[in-house]
């Protein structure tokens, strides 16, 4: 489903409350719970296709070991660089220089951590859990579930 998921709540009645519930990502539906079963809060409602998402992080955390040997190697220079600086062996300049090496490598690979993060909440966004306990009343047509330009509502709960 390419739509951005929310879920609004609707009074139908006085006695009774529906949730429609939007998906937060595109894609196509794997699975989905039938009208008229029951779910209970935390159930799982709908799986959409989270493929190509998988993928995504599985190549950043492929990424992020050479982010890390990157960190690791200029992390030993450093030190070494130091302990030369220490032994005035090495300038003050060549210390600033590879201190300014080392920085760089750890601010890249705490911005690959970040992005990884990331790509683990985006995989999330492909399960839907019932948010209440309720009966499903409706669901789309499985051959028409594709929506690309305005959301639609996925799955009614009551």
């Amino acid at each position: 489903m390419k739509i951005k998921s929310m879920i609004l709540l609707v009074f139908i009645s006085m006695n009774t409350a529906a949730l429609e519930i939007y998906p937060l990502v595109s894609g196509e539906i794997t699975m989905i719970k039938s009208i008229g079963s029951s779910v209970k809060q935390g159930d799982l409602l709908v799986q959409i296709d989270n493929a190509q998402a998988k993928l995504e992080l599985d190549y950043l955390k492929a990424l992020q070991k050479t982010y890390q040997q990157n960190f690791d190697d200029k992390q030993l220079d450093l030190q070494q660089t130091q302990e030369l600086y220490d032994r005035l062996v090495s300038s003050h300049r060549d210390l600033e220089i590879i201190q300014l090496v080392f920085d760089k490598a750890k601010r890249e690979l705490e911005a690959h951590n970040i992005k990884i993060k990331i790509a683990e909440i985006e995989l999330k966004k492909y399960k839907i859990y019932a948010p209440i306990p309720g009966t499903i009343k409706a669901t789309p047509n499985l051959r028409n579930a594709t929506n690309t330009n305005a959301p639609k509502v996925l799955i009614i709960l009551e």
